[in-house]
């Protein structure tokens, strides 16, 4: 197709943590590939998310919520956020309805006021509040923060989702794909293994552990169905205290977090899988250099 009549650009989802960015990617793309959970910071590093028709293709780009940082991979996550403003067309600026606009939300706003492409603010969870609260809070959001378009929306069941891809395809420059037709996101299978491994960890362990927590595909072997997947992954923890809560009484829970990444992965690759799961201590691997390099993690110094 010619690209003057193709729409294509690459859009940042901005906003603090928990607020539905994920969320917001899954129902897009009517498919999970995103991991939520309902933990902030949940999102570790930057994930496309690919919607195309005939006439578009929208690279949508899931980032880490927007915090101070307070550790070294805390500055790898924001240094993410930053990298994928500098090549986007376009950023969306979730809200929580239901929170309203506190210091997170401001810190996001004056990221955004640098950059001078479209923003679309977007109010979520509006299924949650009252409509005189949503009033209340479009008001405030134009007098305090921005003149950008507001949209009122639900990630969660879709509602308003339709008319954000509709101003976005606007918004964005006319030329050819990014990505081949056939691609859903810039990560590979074993990638998603790896964050539905640690989704899991966010979902079932208590407290701070799941921050602690860091999953390596060790191996990952394709196979012709019927025969199953063959995934091989070993989550590190912090303290031989966590390793002890992450295997559990008798291996209970290493097997419950087993059995339900399994389940995740076999719908995402409708296919059969064999996941085999370790547990080892990398003592205060967020603080060190070094071994974040080594779970990918690393922050590439500029120039």
């Amino acid at each position: 197709m010619d690209s003057k009549d193709f729409v294509c650009g690459a859009v940042a989802i901005l906003g603090k943590p928990n607020v539905g960015k994920s969320t917001f990617l899954n129902t897009v793309l009517k498919q999970k590939i995103a991991i939520v959970s309902h933990r902030p910071q949940t999102t570790r590093g930057s994930m496309a998310g690919i919607y195309q028709d005939d006439h578009s293709q929208i690279v949508f780009y899931d980032t880490a919520g927007i915090h101070q940082p307070h550790n070294k991979l805390s500055q790898y996550m924001l240094h993410e956020v930053e990298e994928v403003l500098d090549g986007a067309d376009a950023a969306l600026f979730l809200i929580d309805a239901k929170d309203g606009l506190k210091d997170e939300e401001y810190l996001v706003a004056e990221w955004l006021k640098k950059f001078k492409k479209p923003v679309l603010c977007l109010l979520n969870k509006i299924d949650k509040v009252p409509a005189g609260r949503i009033q209340e809070l479009t008001g405030k959001i134009k007098s305090e923060m921005g003149d950008w378009l507001l949209f009122n929306i639900s990630a969660r069941s879709g509602k308003g989702v339709p008319q954000v891809l509709e101003q976005l395809l606007k918004c964005l420059p006319h030329q050819p794909p990014l990505f081949p037709e056939e691609e859903l996101t810039n990560k590979t299978m074993r990638e998603i293994a790896s964050e539905m491994i640690r989704e899991q960890c966010f979902l079932q362990l208590q407290e701070e552990l799941p921050y602690g927590v860091a999953v390596i595909i060790e191996d990952y072997v394709e196979k012709e169905p019927p025969a199953p997947v063959v995934i091989k992954a070993t989550i590190y923890v912090e303290k031989d205290s966590q390793k002890g809560i992450v295997i559990g009484a008798g291996g209970k829970q290493l097997k419950a977090l087993g059995t339900e990444a399994r389940h995740q992965i076999e719908k995402m690759l409708e296919q059969k899988v064999f996941l085999e799961l370790w547990v080892k201590v990398l003592k205060n691997w967020r603080k060190d250099e070094a071994i974040l390099k080594k779970l990918g993690y690393a922050v590439e110094k500029k120039k």
